[in-house]
């Protein structure tokens, strides 16, 4: 194949993934048109003052890149699970419960900096996982559903870390603010501009997003875990262990989000706060990043600046006009909701073929 002939597929296959995703962004932005036009402002004004404050001012710029960090990761978490077939929902508990845990471990550990920050990590990633591992265990065993246990979940994490910042981890010098003391100085990512909260971690995403790209695309469990998600009969007939791909996918899943946890607590917040990644939607704007990329690591990072950028512009826009915050989160939604029904119409082909496999397997 010569190299025009591999630039031509390279395009066309490039159209063929976001014609979609560009499609339902258009629509997005024509229903917030609507909107603004309702509230007696032009769409043209609002959009220049959105995208400026978001993506064209340095100060912004900067703001939107350190948004799109959990955002990002809890994409990451999300892929993995949602491409072996298993509907994760519960990033936001997994991401608590390691930011949580992570905390506290750098909080009273007392050792080198370098050993308490590798302890934290491993610590921190390893509740995430076993948090994600117990919903996979209660369907192996119980048969209840992944969807249901890890979103009822999220709640479960949410009032146990409460309680924990509430008293226990309470400090005592932050009057009513329900937060733990801060993490020591020696662990902190540290931040690339001084007087910005823009810091390292946001190229460890740009890892961790390779990291995905790579496992997913270049190893057995990236493959196992793809024909699992694609038509789970017909991979258990060639082989695949579907219970250690759920194990595997989920336990991968968690620890991914509570990086998330990790990454924001380490680089910007330095504590954990009650309720800090409820208040934020880190979890479900990283679902909606998932989803507008067809579940692909390089377009949901892609996806998550653009989707964080809409967020910081959104607020900037609340302080300058009349148009509320909520406008640039019904922009992220209608998209969100028009690549939905591409993936619920693969969801309803795949069923499909899962009940053909079965037929053709049993002789029928």
């Amino acid at each position: 194949m010569t190299m025009r002939h591999k630039i031509s597929s390279l395009l066309k296959r490039l159209c063929q993934i976001l014609w979609q995703p560009l499609i339902a962004v258009i629509l997005g932005f024509l229903l917030g048109s609507v909107v603004i036009m309702i509230s007696g402002e032009s769409p043209s004004h609002v959009y220049t003052q959105m995208f400026q404050k978001s993506f064209f001012s340095f100060y912004y710029l900067l703001q939107t890149l350190t948004r799109a960090v959990p955002i990002t990761i809890c994409s990451m978490g999300i892929i993995v699970a949602w491409r072996a077939g298993y509907i994760n929902l519960g990033v936001e508990g997994q991401m608590i419960v390691g930011g949580l845990v992570s905390t506290v471990i750098a909080i009273h550990t007392s050792a080198p900096a370098f050993l308490v920050l590798i302890l934290a990590i491993a610590g921190g990633m390893a509740a995430g996982a076993l948090y994600a591992l117990f919903a996979a265990f209660i369907y192996q065993k119980c048969n209840v559903s992944i969807v249901i246990s890890t979103l009822m979940m999220n709640y479960i994490a949410n009032y146990i870390a409460s309680y924990f910042v509430t008293f226990p981890l309470k400090d005592p010098k932050s009057g009513i603010a329900v937060q733990s003391v801060e993490i020591p100085v020696d662990v902190r990512i540290p931040r690339v501009f001084e007087g910005h909260t823009f810091n390292w971690g946001f190229f460890i995403t740009i890892l961790i997003v390779a990291a995905v790209y790579f496992v997913i695309g270049k190893t057995i469990f990236g493959y196992e875990s793809k024909m699992t998600g694609l038509n789970p009969v017909f991979a258990n007939y060639g082989g695949v262990k579907k219970n250690n791909v759920m194990m595997s996918a989920m336990a991968f899943s968690g620890a991914l989000a509570a990086c998330a946890g990790m990454l924001e607590i380490f680089g910007v917040k330095y504590r954990y706060i009650d309720a800090m990644f409820i208040s934020t939607s880190y979890a479900w704007t990283g679902l909606m990043s998932g989803l507008i990329s067809s579940l692909h690591p390089v377009g949901a990072f892609a996806a998550s600046i653009f989707l964080s950028g809409l967020q910081v512009g959104g607020q900037a826009i609340q302080r300058t006009t009349n148009i509320p915050l909520q406008v640039s989160t019904l922009i992220q939604s209608t998209i969100t909701l028009f690549v939905s029904v591409k993936l619920f119409t693969d969801f309803k082909h795949r069923k499909k073929q899962k009940v053909e496999a079965g037929d053709i397997i049993n002789g029928n």
